[in-house]
């Protein structure tokens, strides 16, 4: 083992998991990009109305990763006598997790937590149980003016108190570092964003012109979130302008609303068609045989499938909301206000037209010297160094 090389545990308020496999899949793959430079472990505990008393552990290397996922069956108990018990055995058993991740894999030095709140109650537990310092990535869009959610004091005070003990925060966009700021989550915020591996998402080979175009729209379908009904019904309308085009729309969430408003608006198969879940490799093949994609987002942060889009080539048309416009520039596609549907529409329909314009190599360029597992790696890890100095 290289010396140089830090211990460094993962704890995450979001984690792929059996009951949502695509959970905070963002988290993991920061934690692979920390992994490039640092031998890290990840910890996730969840409830499950299905476990086998008294647990069960799901363990597993993905990305130079050893992860610990521990399942116990949920209270049900009544009058807020549940919820308390499985806090305290939420607690129990990541420190049971964590003792057999330091048994096995070694005592860690620093402790990167994933979404301040709630999993950061138990980053403040293990510093003062474990001496662990922290560090915290924040990717949550509830800080955001757009998509303000408020949320009990109690749990405002103890996120506070989380954040006022780390030794930085880390959130994926300036855009999102200044709403927390203004929340009062103090001024150590350090901008770190989302990351890509470049090694899946890369530019297509050249090849000839192609009959139709394919727009890609890929998300978790909520339409509160995504609007994927603006999309299509821009859509309907663009169909009646040309046919030269095909929207594929692929999600891990429900897709049975959208596919009804779809018949609703009688749009044909051959003009729209819906897909499940995809894993990494197939969601890369699928940008590779892409031409454009299409993120119509009420707010955000910074979308992975944005800079997964940008490795692989594929010109981007957005929403201008949360801190997409600090990396979506006009070399890159175009940015149009939420909810604008003929600014939706006016866009895909210049872009169809101008696709193959758009630099593919540059695009990829800039994605893998700003997001590659290789680049955040090496930020994360001068920021573990500080923290350990």
């Amino acid at each position: 083992m290289d010396d140089k090389r830090l211990r460094v545990l993962f704890l995450s308020s979001w984690y792929p998991n059996r009951l949502n496999p695509t959970d905070g899949n963002f988290n993991e793959k920061f934690a692979e990009a920390a992994a490039v430079y640092n031998d890290v472990t990840a910890i996730h505990v969840v409830a499950d109305k299905d476990t086998i008393p008294p647990f069960e552990t799901d363990i597993y290397t993905r990305g130079n990763v050893k992860t610990y996922v521990w399942y116990f069956r949920k209270n049900q108990w009544r009058f807020g006598l549940g919820t308390i018990i499985n806090g305290f055995r939420y607690l129990a058993y990541y420190i049971k997790a964590y003792k057999r991740a330091e048994k096995e894999c070694g005592t860690p030095r620093v402790l990167h937590l994933n979404v301040l709140y709630p999993a950061g109650i138990i980053a403040l537990v293990f510093k003062f149980l474990f001496g662990l310092k922290y560090v915290i990535s924040e990717h949550w869009t509830g800080y955001l003016p757009s998509n303000e959610i408020k949320q009990p004091l109690l749990a405002v005070w103890l996120s506070k108190i989380i954040a006022r003990k780390a030794h930085t925060i880390m959130p994926v966009t300036h855009n999102l570092k200044e709403a927390m700021m203004k929340k009062g989550f103090g001024n150590t915020c350090t901008v770190v964003p989302n990351v890509v591996d470049v090694k899946h998402f890369y530019p297509p080979e050249p090849s000839g012109v192609k009959k139709k175009k394919v727009i890609l729209h890929v998300s978790s379908l909520k339409d509160e979130h995504k609007n994927v009904s603006g999309l299509l019904r821009t859509i309907k309308k663009l169909s009646q302008q040309r046919t030269d085009f095909h929207l594929k729309i692929v999600g891990d969430g429900d897709l049975k609303p959208h596919i009804n408003y779809a018949k609703e608006l009688s749009l044909h198969p051959e003009t729209v068609s819906f897909h499940g879940t995809m894993s990494t490799q197939e969601i890369a093949e699928t940008m590779r045989n892409s031409d454009v994609f299409v993120l119509f987002s009420n707010y955000e942060n910074l979308p992975c499938v944005i800079i997964e889009a940008f490795a692989s080539g594929l010109p981007v048309i957005s929403t201008n909301v949360g801190g997409i416009s600090e990396h979506l520039t006009p070399d890159k596609g175009v940015l149009i206000p939420p909810g604008g549907e003929k600014a939706l529409l006016n866009a895909i329909d210049t872009i169809i037209v101008n696709a193959d314009a758009y630099d593919k190599q540059s695009m990829h360029n800039y994605a893998r010297e700003n997001f590659s597992y290789e680049k955040i790696g090496e930020r994360f890890t001068a920021i573990y160094n500080s923290v350990i100095k």
